[in-house]
Formats: structure tokens, sequence, C-alpha cells
């Protein structure tokens, strides 16, 4: 993770870390079930609303032949009343949740309607894609993340499944690459290791030591000190593990030797272009990580 020493601030943060709203993406795959349950076990700890939302593709019927239209709006049909099955079972077991149909596509209705609803938090399944198949398609699910206007928690193919109890974070990982930028994330995170009295680790993976870093280290601490208010604990000390075996590999391996129940990291914004490139560092941790993945945006 290169190093900057660019001196702009994020704007302060509220310290009062809400999860009273939680946005659940659902398209009936496994990791959108697994999403589910992360949520259902959070809205438990926090008597948290979760709103289901279900994307569909608008169907044209002067765009298919009459027969396949038909088809595709049965299977659209299902899909509607496997979302209302959802809400129906969550809400029979205690938890308010309601359910949203959606038309259009994935990256822009998912955060927009979150926007609407004043979400805390998105919960989201998805298996970050490679290879050729990213080269042609590009990524839905990674824009998303990158746009959607508060923080996601990624839930990726590797994660465990949710814990059998109550939502509870016994330790939290956080990365940052130094730029002041990513201090709004490293904040965050610091303030949710606070409310749950968890373990908190700040983490810095490079490869080696710039000559800069000494500046980008005290750059980067005054940001977080901006963003801190009166009366916050100030954040730890940044520990700074060299990557032998990469960057990504270095941040899974810290996530199990910490048992953290989740990674916080930054992600800047992207175009839907860009996800055909190779992948970042976020997507990456996201694909292999064995916990979910807390991702904000950074600007």
């Amino acid at each position: 993770m290169a190093a900057s020493v660019s001196s702009s601030v994020p704007a302060r943060l509220d310290s009062n870390i809400k999860l009273d709203r939680l946005f659940v993406p659902v398209d009936f795959f496994p990791l959108s079930e697994r999403a589910v349950g992360y949520a259902r076990r959070i809205a438990e700890r926090h008597g948290a609303e979760l709103i289901l939302a279900h994307v569909s593709q608008p169907v044209s019927p002067m765009a298919v032949p009459e027969a396949a239209w038909y088809h595709l709006e049965a299977a659209q049909n299902k899909e509607l009343q496997q979302l209302e099955q959802t809400g129906a079972r969550l809400r029979s077991e205690g938890i308010r949740a309601r359910t949203v149909a959606l038309s259009g596509l994935l990256q822009d209705e998912i955060p927009c309607c979150s926007k609407r609803e004043c979400s805390d938090l998105i919960v989201l399944g998805a298996d970050i894609n490679s290879g050729i198949e990213r080269l042609l398609f590009g990524c839905d699910s990674e824009v998303l993340l990158r746009h959607a206007g508060c923080p996601v928690m990624v839930i990726g193919p590797n994660a465990r499944p949710a814990p059998d109890r109550e939502w509870h974070p016994r330790d939290i990982l956080c990365t940052t690459d130094l730029k002041p930028q990513s201090a709004k994330a490293a904040t965050f995170a610091w303030r949710l290791a606070q409310k749950y009295d968890a373990g908190f680790t700040l983490l810095h993976v490079e490869g080696r030591i710039p000559k800069s870093y000494g500046d980008a280290r005290q750059t980067f601490q005054r940001a977080v000190a901006e963003l801190l208010q009166d009366g916050e604990k100030a954040v730890p000390e940044i520990e700074i593990v060299p990557a032998h075996h990469g960057t990504c590999a270095t941040i899974i391996a810290e996530a199990a030797k910490h048992q953290s129940d989740f990674i916080v990291m930054g992600a800047q914004a992207c175009s839907h272009a860009a996800t055909r490139l190779q992948r970042g560092t976020a997507t990456q941790v996201i694909s292999n990580a064995p916990c979910p993945v807390l991702v904000l945006q950074t600007h």
C-alpha cells in the first residue's frame, strides 16, 4: 500500500454509530442467504429494522419473443414470492422486516433505495468475480459497495456463516494505506470497537518502508485526530506488518491470527468499466477473507 503525504482531511464524523436500519439486497443465492443471517443477528442486538430489497431486470415484451417474455415474467413473480416469504419468516421470529421490489440495474437501484430509506448499513452477500468473467462483464457488486453512501458489510465466499447468537464482535481489524482519506474508515472502526468493547488492531501492510513513511504516518494520525470528538479516546498506534506474501495474503493472515470478527477497509469510488480491470486490495480481501469485510467509501 503506497503511502501519501497529502494534507487533505475529511469532514468530522458523528461519533454516535447507529445500526437502526439495515438494508439487505436479496438475490436468493447462498451468499445472499448468509448476508440475511448476519443482518438478522445484528437486528436482534440493536432492535433494528431490516429492509429486504430485490432488484429485477426490467422485461420488455418488444425485446424478447413472447414465450421467453412469459417465462421471464413468471420467474420474476416467483422471486417476489420468495422475497415476501423471507420477510414473513423474519417477522415470525420477532424481527422487524419489510420488503422492497425494485426494477433496474443493481448498481443503480440499491444505492438509491438505500439512501431513500436512510440506511445505516448495507449487508451484502457478494462473490467478487475475476478472470474472463470480470473482463467481459465487470462487477455490479463492486460498483455498489464503492458508491453505497453508507458502510457496507460484505459477506464474501469464504466468510463463515453468521453466529448462532446475537451479533457481538470481539475483535476488529482495520487496514489503512496511510492516506488521510482513509482516516474515516479507521475512526469508524475504532468507534465500533469502543461500542462493543472489542479488541482493535490498526494495520498497515508495507512491502518496503519508503523514505516518506514517517511523514505519511504523522499526516494520517493528524487526519484521525481531526475526526475524533472531544472526550474520545485516541486511536491506538499503527501496527506495521511487512507484505512477505502480498498485501491481501498478509491482511488475511492477520485477521486469522487475531480471530477477527470482521475487517474494516476503505475503498475508492469507481466506474463500472473500471471493474473490468484487475481487482484492487479491498476486492481481493473480500474474496478471500474468513470473516465479513466492512467497507467505507473514501474520496
